[in-house]
């Protein structure tokens, strides 16, 4: 199974779908069993996201790992999208993000905190995905 990405926000996305060897990030409404994870959510639109997989998992960019697995090659384009899509949500409101792995919408919040996106890079300190995580990135001061 796979490590799903879900976000929250005030604002309605442009829904989309996979498309293989085209998509990068697209944004689904939850399905029926994925409601449960509504409740780990503030804001009224939750979203789940896709990547160039189809899935969440192309989110998993970790340099630690490929570092010690360079046999390993990963696709920068869907996490790299991801930060540049944060970044102009941030513009206009906080933006909350939940990970967990596929079925455990249920399972309590272990980790949280509290992210600057303007000071992300995906090589310098991109967060990378954790299970039962919770990040809020803050609205950007204007």
């Amino acid at each position: 199974m796979c490590d799903c990405v879900y976000i929250g926000t005030n604002r309605h996305l442009k829904l989309g779908t996979f498309v293989p060897e085209m998509s990068d990030i697209f944004f689904e409404h939850l399905n029926e069993q994925e409601l449960p994870v509504k409740s780990k959510f503030t804001k009224q639109n939750i979203y789940h996201v896709g990547t160039s997989l189809g899935c969440s998992c192309a989110l998993n960019y970790n340099k630690e790992f490929l570092a010690f697995n360079p046999e390993i090659e990963t696709d920068k384009k869907s996490p790299t999208r991801f930060i540049e899509i944060l970044k102009d949500l941030t513009l206009a409101e906080d933006i909350e993000y939940y990970c967990c792995y596929w079925g455990n919408w249920n399972l309590p919040i272990e980790h949280t905190q509290e992210i600057d996106i303007r000071e992300i890079t995906l090589e310098k300190n991109y967060w990378g995905l954790r299970e039962n995580e919770f990040i809020k990135f803050n609205q950007q001061p204007t």
